[in-house]
């Protein structure tokens, strides 16, 4: 097994353990790695929401968490400090909240009211959880990493030879990042996954890899999170994964779906060129 297929499995892997409910308890582990005593850059970051308590415990999407909005309320701190420090102590600051299950968003919801309306118009008519939606639009240190290996796999993954493969591994970093949340691994995935098709000129390939990776990483996914016990959901979730690729490969239910392209037809060239038309 060369390097390529071992990171491309190790992408795999770390993805689908993240979007089960494993995964958040995995996120709480790298919380304890910096120690979050608080320091006076820290009381000016959060100083809106120690006036006005806005948020709770998801008060950093409404009071300005955003990277560019740390950095400005860090500069604001201290009158007397050099920039060394200021670096230096925004990201201590900023690896303090990436470490947390929370993270950082990636921009500030400027009206909590509106946005709760929303979270819960969206909750009633399409089942998605208000968790959901503000994790789908802020990171942690678990997602970034999870996201790194997915765009190191996605890099070398990338060969003419391997098509089937490579829409396999982007259709499941897809469905790993729509369900783990991860904003970073969905976007990387579906732009890889839309270069693959536009690249890719046998589509019946594309679509093979893509629907056995959907169906993998799906089916492995919520296998995994029917069972309290995570290493069971795992371990029972990857041999239902296992057992669906191979049923896809097996019974072709792709067959009805696959149009029949010209490259892909054993008609003789010259039974086409001597066709006559009336």
């Amino acid at each position: 097994m060369n390097i390529i297929k071992k990171i491309r499995q190790a992408a795999i892997a770390f993805a689908g353990i993240l979007s089960t409910p494993f995964g958040k308890t995995l996120e709480k582990k790298f919380g304890y790695i910096i120690d979050e005593t608080p320091t006076k850059y820290d009381l000016k970051i959060d100083e809106e929401y120690i006036k006005t308590g806005i948020g709770g415990f998801t008060h950093r999407h409404f009071d300005d968490h955003s990277f560019l909005s740390m950095w400005e309320k860090v500069k604001e701190t201290l009158p007397n400090d050099t920039k060394f420090e200021e670096i230096k102590n925004y990201f201590i600051s900023l690896s303090k909240d990436l470490q947390t299950p929370m993270g950082i968003p990636l921009h500030k919801i400027n009206d909590k009211e509106t946005y709760d309306q929303f979270a819960s118009y969206m909750n009633k008519h399409f089942a998605i959880k208000k968790s959901w939606l503000l994790d789908i639009q802020s990171v942690n240190l678990a997602e970034v990493f999870g996201a790194t290996i997915g765009v190191v796999a996605l890099l070398f993954g990338w060969k003419k030879s391997e098509k089937e493969e490579f829409a396999d591994l982007a259709s499941s970093l897809v469905v790993a990042g729509a369900f783990g949340a991860n904003p970073i691994l969905l976007i990387v995935s579906l732009v890889s996954l839309a270069k693959s098709y536009t690249k890719d000129k046998n589509k019946n390939k594309f679509k093979k890899g893509t629907l056995r990776g959907v169906l993998g990483m799906g089916s492995f996914i919520m296998t995994a999170s029917l069972f309290s016990s995570p290493i069971v959901g795992i371990i029972i979730g990857l041999i239902v994964a296992i057992s669906v690729k191979k049923g896809n490969e097996t019974a072709s239910p792709l067959r009805p779906l696959l149009k029949e392209t010209p490259e892909n037809t054993s008609v003789p060239k010259e039974n086409l060129c001597n066709k006559k038309f009336t």
